[in-house]
This record gives C-alpha cells, structure tokens and sequence, in this order.
C-alpha cells in the first residue's frame, strides 16, 4: 500500500449515509470511530496498512513533515509503520477505519 489521498465521493457535499452505502456496495468492512475538535493525535505508527474515509467534520494528518486534510467524501490510505500524527478539525470528525484485508480502492 502506498500512501494516498483520494475522493470516496464524487459530490461536493457527501454524507455519511452515502459512505456506508458505499462501502456495503463495495463489501468493506469498516468500522466507524469519532474525535472531538481539536483531539491530538501524537506520533504512532501501526502494524498493518489502513484505509480511512472522513464521512463528518474534518481531520489532518501530518506525514513527513506533510500536512494531509481529510473532509467529507476523503479517503487516505496509510501504509504499515507510517510514522503520522493527526488533529480533529474545528467540528471534530467522523470516520471509519477498514481492516488491512478489505480490497484496494482504484484512484478515480
């Protein structure tokens, strides 16, 4: 897996019910967690590759001294052992997390 940044949505203005009809239709198994405004995240890494969709609100990742933002209809693929860091936007966020397994999402 590399590290990317790409559109779930086509639409401006997406909507966390069209990301879980998107996953359903896609068969990914994703589970859904949330921050409040401004939650920190510190630098980690994980053991195993991870697949991101922002469905609420917003988040930005920092990766190699690289700042990522996720908003509504984003995704970000997260190689194992990427060292990252991450803030909750202003309204905090909403996303769901798949496990490594789940298929490769082409870029669109």
């Amino acid at each position: 897996m590399e590290l990317r940044k790409y559109r779930w949505s086509r639409a401006y203005e997406s909507a966390e019910e069209e990301l879980v009809q998107f996953l359903a239709a896609k068969n990914i198994e994703a589970k859904r967690w949330i921050s409040e405004s401004g939650t920190v995240f510190a630098p980690h890494v994980h053991e195993h590759d991870k697949r991101l969709w922002c469905a609420e609100g917003s988040i930005t990742f920092k990766v190699d001294g690289k700042n990522i933002s996720l908003q509504p209809g984003d995704a970000l693929d997260l190689p194992a052992y990427t060292v990252h860091e991450a803030i909750a936007g202003f309204m905090g966020c909403a996303c769901y997390e798949s496990p490594k397994d789940n298929p490769v999402i082409p870029a669109s």
